[in-house]
């Protein structure tokens, strides 16, 4: 019965990612604005 239990695990885990990303995304931009939004936008046309 660690249904409930992994439902709080998972949000976590998933609070603590978004944060990441949020993180890395601020960095990346505040450094390098031209090459950061260059293959961006090339990363999500593949994708």
């Amino acid at each position: 019965m660690g249904k409930q239990y992994n439902k709080v695990e998972n949000r976590r885990r998933r609070m603590a990612y978004l944060e990441r990303k949020k993180a890395k995304a601020k960095a990346g931009t505040a450094t390098s604005k031209p090459k950061a939004k260059k293959p961006a936008a090339k990363k999500k046309a593949d994708a």
